[in-house]
Parts: C-alpha cells; structure tokens; sequence
C-alpha cells in the first residue's frame, strides 16, 4: 500500500482519457490481478482521487496531498516528478491505473449522496457497545474499541481498531468519512482481506450497508449490521 501511495504521490499520466472531462471523487476497489501465477499485491485498494478539489489520499488515512490535473495535456502533476503511468477511463463507470506489480488498479465513482446525521464518533460507539446478530452460523463480529498494532505501525494513525470473531482474534476495522458519508472497512483476519462498505442508513438499532466489495467465504452480501435487541 504505502509504495502505491509513493508512486501516485509522483506523477501521474493520463494519457488514454486525453480530452474526458473527469469529475467527482473516484476510489479503487475490486482491483484485479493482471497475470494469475506472479507476484502481485494484495490490500492495495482504497486509493482516492478527488478530481473536483485535485488530491489523492487513500481510505485508511485521513493525510491528502494536492495535486494539479491537467485536463488539456492529460496529466496529473506533484512538484517535479516525471513518472508517467496510463491512465484509462471505460465510459463514466471506471478508470484503470496498471501501477505495476501486476495488479490493476480499477477506480470507479463514489456515490457522495448518502450524507448521515451523525459523527465518527458516534458510529464508533454504536459499533463497540452493542452486540450484533452472527453473520452466519460460522461468523460473528465483535468490534473493539481497542487500537490495532495497525493503527500505530509506521507512525500512521489510522484509528484501525481490533475485530474479534470465530475466526481471528486479530482482525481491525476502521471507519472512513467523506464529505458526510461514511464508511466500513474491516478484514476478518489479520492477514485476510479488506471487506468494504458504505454506510448508507444508520438508527440505534442498525446499520445499513451498500456492499462495494467482499472477499472470502465467510462473508456473502453483507447489508446490515442489527443489534440482539
């Protein structure tokens, strides 16, 4: 993840979408491996680009670095890097970034329309005080309060948290706010996959969630989060 981030903190060519005006905030998920059977990465999703206010960031950081799109000549520019990497938009739905390491990056729109009367903090505290239905008869969910090794490694402060279930003892979760939406982010195991979702109602019973990617087989279209009462 942080040698994805130095690479876009770089210089960014958009050299297929020549002409396309790009707007919005677009964050990549359910990337895909180019070549099956070579090295490639794995929780390298999660890159934001805001082509509206010109920055990228990524959703396990709240850190942001400026910088300047040109449209007419089809780049994205930090200081005075020179690495150009295509850049290439399928209609109004995706755009793929090859960032090499044989994985590639598919970024697609967020939709900023779900904005939620309520605070981090507040979801925070829905999450870690109650107790919630299982997931299914192998999988239950029990979000800490407590700051994961993950949050401090490196010095980054991400405020991922310790998700208990059957499975590991060690899994995180954290959660992500944009412009008044929210989002779920957690993997079951230390080592598993990031599962990804948008918050998209919440009352004190239960939280409603828009499934934007999942990974494994103990999860299977997760939409809501209900407390036991």
């Amino acid at each position: 993840m942080r040698k994805t981030l130095q690479i876009i903190f770089m210089l960014i060519g958009l050299t297929s979408c020549k002409g396309q005006e790009v707007k919005g905030v677009w964050m990549s998920y359910k990337n895909r491996v180019i070549e099956e059977g070579k090295v490639t990465t794995s929780r390298d999703e999660g890159i934001i680009i805001d082509f509206d206010k010109q920055t990228v960031g990524n959703i396990s950081s709240d850190s942001l670095v400026d910088v300047k799109i040109d449209f007419k000549e089809s780049k994205i520019f930090l200081n005075s890097d020179t690495l150009n990497i295509d850049f290439k938009t399928f209609g109004k739905d995706s755009i793929q970034i090859d960032f090499g390491r044989n994985m590639m990056h598919v970024f697609r729109p967020l939709n900023l329309e779900h904005k939620l009367t309520t605070d981090k903090e507040n979801i925070i505290e829905f999450l870690t005080l109650n107790e919630f239905k299982e997931i299914n008869e192998n999988l239950s969910l029990k979000f800490l309060k407590r700051l994961h090794f993950y949050a401090t490694i490196f010095d980054r402060k991400n405020d991922k948290r310790f998700l208990e279930s059957q499975i590991d003892t060690n899994g995180y979760w954290f959660i992500k706010e944009l412009k008044g939406n929210f989002f779920l982010i957690f993997a079951v195991e230390e080592i598993g996959e990031q599962n990804i979702y948008q918050i998209t109602e919440f009352t004190k019973c239960k939280m409603e969630l828009e499934l934007m990617q999942e990974y494994g087989e103990w999860i299977n279209n997760l939409t809501e989060l209900k407390t036991c009462l």
